[in-house]
């Protein structure tokens, strides 16, 4: 991320960034010659070059407290979608539509109905899966008599009679919208993704151990990609 000053803590810099020369005085004779400390501007000096570098150390801290509280937001975000809609779905009792291309119905017992979840460990993870499923499966439309708004999934009627839905979180997709700096270098974008995600992927582990009670366990299956 480029600089921004937004990181910087004023309490931070306050309490603890703006220490004097004095402060250190009786670290800095403990470690210096004497003499090397008797002129105050070498003092001053080297009270400056220690708060620049506690500045640059929260200033880091900052950085990764934020690129994390984001990519756990969005964990939060998407893992709502299971815990709300779609884990409603396959807790109830009646027959779900699904509405697939071409005004093809297809109706299914929530108990027939399993969810892939897919996690990506990466960027480039993320593109590649998402690409293979938007060719391997189809949009389905899902009405409910609950809801007058209709919500959307990619699945694939099973043999059985069963239907699979596929579940990635696309949301991530986002991330190089808020950290351009991130993702601007090819090179870099994917070491950066992998620390990103891995936020994002324990945000979700975190929440389906939270939320165990509300989500049918045998029906929603969660996988690294």
């Amino acid at each position: 991320m480029a600089l921004n000053f937004k990181f910087f803590s004023i309490k931070d810099f306050i309490f603890s960034v703006v220490p004097t020369a004095a402060s250190y005085e009786g670290y800095l004779q403990d470690l210096m010659p004497l003499d090397a400390l008797s002129n105050r501007i070498v003092e001053i000096g080297i009270g400056v070059a220690l708060s620049l570098v506690f500045a640059l150390i929260f200033y880091r801290d900052n950085v990764l407290s934020y690129k994390k509280s984001l990519a756990e937001i969005l964990a939060t975000g998407y893992f709502t979608n299971f815990t709300g809609r779609l884990g409603r779905l396959l807790q109830g009792k009646q027959p779900v539509t699904f509405l697939f291309p071409n005004n093809r119905e297809y109706e299914v017992l929530p108990q027939q109905i399993e969810v892939q979840v897919a996690l990506p460990t990466s960027m480039l993870a993320l593109r590649q899966h998402s690409h293979g499923i938007n060719l391997d499966s189809e949009v389905a439309y899902i009405s409910q008599s609950s809801s007058s708004e209709p919500f959307w999934v990619r699945a694939v009627r099973k043999e059985d009679g069963g239907l699979t839905i596929f579940e990635y979180p696309r949301t991530l997709f986002a991330l190089p919208q808020y950290l351009q700096k991130d993702f601007s270098d090819p090179k870099k974008s994917e070491k950066n993704s992998k620390k990103l995600f891995k936020h994002f992927n324990a945000k979700i582990e975190n929440s389906r151990m939270a939320y165990s009670q509300d989500l049918p366990e045998k029906q929603f299956v969660f996988n690294y990609v």
